[in-house]
């Protein structure tokens, strides 16, 4: 039996957790959630917050091991939680994205260019990676 997302392949336990999901808190999450990370992102002059559930990580970087896969398929990755408005440098998993369809309502997908200032500092974000960040995505159904 499936209680969950079950896919085209069919219903596993292996397949993809709905861990990166919006929340207030962490008990808005699922049980393998360790945070509920409030994330703030500037674009276009207009500051947008929201609160994504997400776990802990070790290795930063793109499709990272130690994230949960999302729904496109390919495993979150980890950046610290400031790249995005964290209150830290806290290790987290985001969402990876190719476009902003690939995100929930009230996200968006940018890259290191889109993230990180022109400053000359490094940018955490990987070359060719993109996340899911708050911002203006809205949603119609």
């Amino acid at each position: 039996m499936c209680l969950g997302l079950c896919v085209v392949q069919g219903c596993r336990n292996d397949l993809i957790s709905p861990i990166y999901d919006t929340c207030f808190n962490l008990e808005n999450c699922v049980p393998t959630a360790e945070l509920c990370e409030e994330l703030t992102v500037d674009f276009a002059g207009i500051s947008y917050t929201n609160g994504i559930c997400t776990v802990t990580c070790a290795a930063e970087g793109p499709t990272a091991p130690g994230c949960p896969r999302a729904l496109i398929g390919r495993n979150g990755s980890c950046y610290p939680s400031s790249v995005a408005g964290g209150v830290d440098d806290t290790l987290v998993c985001f969402e990876p994205c190719d476009i902003d369809g690939d995100c929930l309502c009230g996200f968006r997908c940018l890259d290191a260019g889109d993230l990180c200032p022109a400053s000359g500092l490094p940018c955490p974000i990987a070359d060719g990676d993109a996340i899911c960040v708050p911002g203006p995505n809205d949603c119609f159904f």
